[in-house]
């Protein structure tokens, strides 16, 4: 008993201390990582063209980081103006949406639900037709409720624009250094770590790459095949900005939980109450087939690349997204598929 307590309070601390690393301190050394992150990736395309072109690779490195900041800012504007006009239309749109499909679609509802009850004695019909007012009632506040949270979310993207373009300068400057002086850097910190603690690092650095590999090769496979199939279908349909759309319900189709149902589902049901058939059919038959694929590709491009019970998978999604936020979600499965493997290998 001595043993096992002395053990589980040193498994405690070390835990403790492991979320207070991930919690407060990865926060705020995250431009640096970020530009360690950056050095690291660019590093193989820096080597091989400094052994092409027989230049110091100092030069060839600050040369190929300048390409990348290059390239991603110009990703970054156009995908960002897309998006801004996109929202702008979205949020002009806003206040008709409720007029003209969410309020009608909602009166033919209680319509279908008045002539169900015709049966009923009066004073139910009366019920049901508050019932039905006050969920109009309600969606209208919620209506108001949702534009005034994008406004108080704008504002704060507005306030908390100078601290991230701070810590986006810092990250560039970072990048700069680490790609500058790479092993160098690497060096330094090895020379940190005994032994025993740098054959597991090695160990980790091994596996760590190789399950981020196979999570971003199986996501990226069904995030193009989720966005292809959408481009395709709502561009049938006759759907406006369908690329944009399709982006996006491939994003949140990678999401636990949610998934293209989120938005083609109701999108298709509202059509179908408002009489637009061709429409609503025609997104849910999308919705049947995209589902219908992901069902059976997944299985074969994840499953095996994860290497975890999805029930475990499922509980370090929660873990992760309730401790940590977005980067938990995929973090925490990430770092226990490479305990795992490190475990599975001996050496852990």
């Amino acid at each position: 008993m001595r043993t096992f307590i002395i053990r589980f309070v040193f498994y405690c601390i070390i835990l403790a201390l492991i979320f207070i690393v991930l919690k407060y301190v990865v926060p705020i050394l995250l431009p640096f990582m970020v530009g360690f992150l950056i050095a690291f990736f660019l590093k193989p395309l820096i080597n091989k063209i400094s052994e092409k072109t027989h230049k110091k690779r100092r030069l060839v490195a600050i040369l190929t980081l300048i390409v990348f900041y290059i390239l991603l800012t110009t990703l970054l504007i156009v995908l960002g103006s897309r998006a801004v006009i996109f929202l702008r239309e979205a949020f002009k749109m806003l206040p008709n949406l409720y007029s003209n499909v969410i309020d009608p679609a909602l009166t033919s509802i209680q319509n279908m639900l008045l002539d169900f009850l015709e049966g009923f004695d009066e004073s139910t019909r009366d019920v049901i037709a508050s019932i039905g007012e006050s969920m109009n009632d309600g969606l209208g506040n919620l209506i108001a409720a949702i534009s005034s949270a994008a406004l108080t979310i704008a504002t704060n993207a507005a306030s908390s624009l100078p601290a991230f373009l701070v810590s986006f300068l810092i990250t560039i400057i970072s990048s700069f250094f680490c790609v500058v002086d790479y092993y160098k850097i690497t060096a330094f910190i090895v020379r940190l770590i005994p032994p025993r603690g740098k054959e597991v690092l090695f160990k980790i650095k091994e596996h760590g790459i190789d399950v981020l590999l196979k999570f971003a090769k199986a996501y990226a496979i069904l995030m193009f095949l989720t966005f292809v199939e959408v481009s395709i279908g709502l561009s049938l349909l006759g759907i406006d900005y369908a690329i944009l759309i399709a982006a996006g319900t491939a994003i949140v189709d990678i999401l636990p939980v949610l998934g293209t149902g989120t938005i083609l589902i109701p999108w298709g049901v509202v059509n179908l109450l408002l009489g637009n058939f061709p429409l609503g059919i025609g997104l849910l038959v999308l919705y049947a087939i995209i589902t219908i694929v992901r069902q059976t590709l997944e299985p074969r491009v994840v499953g095996n690349q994860i290497g975890l019970y999805p029930l475990v998978t499922l509980m370090c999604m929660f873990v992760g997204s309730y401790l940590f936020g977005i980067v938990g979600l995929f973090g925490v499965p990430i770092a226990v598929t490479i305990m795992v493997q490190l475990h599975r290998s001996g050496d852990l």
